[in-house]
């Protein structure tokens, strides 16, 4: 089997400490795995250029250091986003992720942003949609939401993923599926990651 690499973008702001994806960056280390956790530039008030420049970036230093990588993205709300839109722009002739989880993306109209997100935001909404991009850059996609995100209803979490042709997997009350709600700590990500655990997901009680 090829070796697991795992991508792991942040979203607005980067992460707390407390963070499942921090969390899962120590635990992924800890077993012996390869992690890559870039910070995206001005994590508080993203560009979209910038941040798509900086995930084809990471791709090609992974891409370069092993080839035969399986790689595994897992992505949290804005990070979802980006990689929305890198997929929607991939012209590989394989597939460049095997395993690629959107976790909590965010729905923003651009003329009505919420009142913590900087104006720049708007750029990377509405994501582009193009599911014939979306099965050609991953061999594995999936949507993880919750029905009590502050960000994004279940209807319009559920709507991003029918325009992208990827499946979708319910968190009952996992809010944002960050610290907040108790995703500190996530052992069933840390065991789908290591391919010890299968879909749907896990909540944490």
């Amino acid at each position: 089997m090829a070796n697991d690499v795992f991508l792991i973008l942040h979203g607005l702001g980067g992460n707390k400490p407390t963070h499942w994806q921090e969390w899962l960056v120590s635990k992924l280390t800890e077993a012996g795995k390869t992690v890559a956790y870039p910070k995206m530039p001005d994590p508080s008030s993203p560009r979209l250029d910038a941040w798509q420049k900086a995930l084809k970036d990471e791709l090609a230093n992974i891409k370069s250091n092993d080839p035969a990588a399986a790689l595994t993205v897992l992505t949290h709300s804005m990070g979802a986003i980006s990689w929305i839109h890198f997929a929607a722009q991939f012209e590989g002739a394989e597939p460049i992720a095997e395993r690629v989880l959107l976790v909590a993306p965010p729905y923003v109209m651009p003329s009505a942003l919420p009142l913590d997100f900087p104006d720049s935001v708007g750029d990377f909404f509405p994501p582009p949609f193009n599911p014939e991009k979306m099965k050609a850059a991953a061999s594995q996609t999936v949507l993880i939401a919750s029905d009590t995100d502050d960000y994004s209803t279940f209807d319009q979490s559920s709507g991003y993923a029918a325009k992208l042709g990827i499946p979708i997997e319910k968190l009952s009350g996992a809010g944002h599926i960050s610290p907040y709600y108790g995703y500190g700590e996530w052992p069933w990500i840390f065991d789908w990651c290591l391919r010890n655990a299968e879909l749907p997901p896990l909540p944490n009680k």
